[in-house]
């Protein structure tokens, strides 16, 4: 509480120098006496000036506007000049924009009036030296106490009480709003924590808060206020009443002060003030509150956030030592799928905790957090980063199964080579044709399952260059191994495609293993080695800095040199897999032209013994039996005939056999 205090000037208070009765004059400016007492002479201008400044700032502005009226009694003993002269000093000196009437009540013998007179002098403010009787033509009767002969009823000691009352009841609500206002302020910081262990600190402190802002004495002023109303309208039982209690009681004196009376807004202020911002605090309280848990909620959010994203970064390191490693066998290929089997499964795992993740997010931002739009870009970092190391597991398993096929594959056809070399040259030429035809059925047979385990394997190297070509395109990015790959482009890749697509003609139909394989190694190469595969970074938020993930150690070795080593290995495969085949398709041919031309002979030998036969059989018996030239024309028309058709048929005969020599 700002300004000069009754308890301040208690003492002055209490010897009655000055008293504010509650009266107004005519005008309406209040009324300040100044009642006859020893005591004033051994007062200083200093005491009057402090007690003045104290009463005159207790009536309303309306009422000051109009000015003081300064009653001065000079009635009594020793009530002479000198002891009222120090009183009008101090009004002139300090005071004298607020008085606008001093009435001297002159004393009553005459030899004091004389001393008053003779110390008269000139003012900033009226003065008037009257008698008490004159007095009522400035202030009304019923405005003055009874020492000045009028009927307003005033208990100095009560005056005082009520007024040390009053002043401690606004001090204290004063005092009150001033460490409401702190709490205000303390709840209006966003001093929100950047990590978990802080928020949960800040949601115990502000659980603090609310225990200082419970434990306010709100209670307590509300019913010393209460309490204050009550005496101010004179009933002890009720509360405030606005209206006017009456003069005669003892009980009531002081309460018709309207000097007092004024302050009962401003009590009625205060109470309202502190109710008002004490339910503003809890407000307040509950929704920062709210904001400090969606704080906590946060930090919990981006600390599994950077859990998930540091375990995803470490894994993928571990990944990519050899995620383009392939195997150079079946059992090498089956192990490394095994490896990446067990590495995928307990990296799936993981998967449950990141869906659990980002399942959060979705409430975060369902509940309207208000960092929405970071939790979402947080969660769709994580759900991103772990989408791309999930394909890059994919893609290995997509290449490991082919690996594993293609040499399986391989391995069975080359196990198989031996066999089938064995069987070409088991097949034996027998003499007859029937056992002839079956043994080239048989052959044909052993060349159709060459050909279909060949062709397998074949049109894996066919999805081989396809592979090659999109691997050749992403090792030019890599300065490095670019000309070693253009090298295995523009020899083995040409130099075996120009060989194999002459030789081959079963193959163009199918899409094999190996097409997949090479394809699938090539995608693995571009998800691994892509921006977005490095670990991502923790934005700010919007209520702190954000931490930065820092980039995992990045792979010493190549990975299109890896990619071009293990695609090298293929294509070895692939030539000597070609090298058997034509070895076989040699033996094979060989055996096919013996197994035909055994055949032919054996047709030939047998259509010439049928030509033969039939000589013997027909042709000389037609011969020996048709030797007439006839007895007329008819008659040799006829012979000429039947001899023309057997020697048609003798012509066809031997035409078919020589035919098949």
């Amino acid at each position: 509480m700002d300004g000069v205090r009754a308890l301040d000037v208690l003492p002055l208070l209490q010897e009655r120098l000055a008293v504010l009765p509650g009266g107004r004059d005519l005008r309406g400016g209040p009324v300040i006496c100044f009642p006859a007492s020893a005591k004033r002479e051994r007062a200083k201008p200093e005491d009057y000036r402090r007690l003045l400044q104290y009463l005159l700032q207790i009536p309303g502005n309306e009422s000051r506007e109009h000015g003081f009226t300064a009653v001065l009694d000079m009635r009594g003993q020793g009530a002479t000049w000198a002891a009222i002269k120090p009183i009008l000093k101090v009004l002139q000196e300090h005071f004298a924009s607020q008085v606008h009437t001093a009435c001297i009540i002159k004393p009553d013998n005459f030899w004091q009036k004389q001393r008053t007179s003779l110390g008269s002098q000139k003012y900033k403010f009226e003065t008037n030296m009257m008698s008490v009787e004159a007095l009522p033509k400035i202030i009304d009767t019923t405005q003055l106490t009874s020492d000045l002969d009028g009927t307003l009823h005033y208990d100095h000691a009560q005056w005082i009480d009520m007024r040390l009352a009053l002043e401690d009841f606004v001090w204290q609500a004063a005092d009150l709003l001033d460490r409401l206002d702190d709490l205000q302020e303390d709840l209006s910081r966003n001093d929100f924590a950047d990590d978990v262990n802080g928020a949960k600190h800040g949601i115990d402190v502000h659980n603090d808060m609310k225990k200082k802002i419970m434990k306010a004495p709100v209670e307590e002023i509300d019913l010393l206020g209460q309490r204050l109303l009550q005496r101010l309208s004179g009933d002890s039982n009720s509360g405030y009443d606005s209206g006017y209690s009456g003069r005669d009681s003892e009980a009531s004196s002081g309460v018709s002060n309207p000097d007092l009376q004024a302050s009962v807004p401003q009590i009625l202020q205060h109470l309202e003030a502190i109710h008002t911002q004490q339910q503003q605090l809890l407000q307040l309280w509950h929704h920062k509150k709210l904001k400090l848990d969606q704080c906590f909620q946060l930090r919990l959010f981006e600390q599994d956030c950077d859990k998930m994203l540091d375990w995803i970064c470490r894994n993928r390191d571990v990944f990519l030592l050899n995620y383009v490693e392939i195997g150079r066998t079946y059992k090498i290929a089956k192990k490394l799928q095994e490896e990446h089997s067990h590495f995928t499964m307990s990296s799936m795992n993981v998967y449950v905790n990141i869906n659990h993740i980002l399942t959060v997010a979705t409430r975060l931002i369902e509940s309207n957090h208000y960092a929405s739009q970071h939790v979402r870009a947080v969660a769709a970092r994580l759900d991103r980063t772990w989408k791309e190391f999930a394909a890059g597991l994919d893609e290995r398993a997509s290449v490991l199964g082919l690996s594993v096929l293609f040499h399986h594959k391989a391995e069975q056809y080359v196990e198989n080579v031996p066999n089938w070399s064995q069987a070409c040259e088991n097949i034996s030429i027998p003499s007859e044709i029937m056992i002839l035809e079956s043994a080239i059925h048989q052959h044909q047979n052993l060349y159709e399952s060459m050909c279909q385990a060949y062709t397998e394997v074949y049109d894996s190297y066919q999805s081989l260059l396809n592979g090659l070509d999109l691997l050749v395109q992403v090792c030019h990015n890599f300065p490095s191994p670019a000309a070693r790959n253009e090298t295995i482009k523009g020899t083995a890749v040409t130099e075996v495609a120009a060989n194999i697509s002459i030789d081959t003609v079963d193959g163009q139909n199918v899409h094999s293993t190996s097409k997949k394989l090479l394809y699938q190694l090539d995608r693995l190469v571009k998800i691994c080695n892509q921006p977005g595969m490095d670990p991502p970074r923790k934005h700010q938020g919007s209520t702190g800095d954000g931490q930065h993930f820092e980039q995992a150690t990045s792979r010493q070795a190549n990975p299109a040199a890896d990619y071009s080593e293990g695609a090298s290995h293929v294509l070895d495969v692939i030539h000597r897999i070609l090298n058997h085949h034509r070895s076989l398709e040699q033996k094979w041919h060989v055996k096919k032209i013996k197994l035909h031309q055994r055949l032919a002979l054996r047709l030939f030998q047998e259509d010439v013994k049928q030509v033969l036969d039939w000589l013997a059989n027909h042709g000389e018996v037609f011969l020996r039996k048709n030797i007439g030239i006839g007895r007329n024309l008819q008659k040799a028309r006829v012979y000429q005939k039947s001899h023309e058709h057997f020697q048609n048929v003798a012509q066809s005969a031997g035409a078919y056999s020589l035919g098949l020599a």
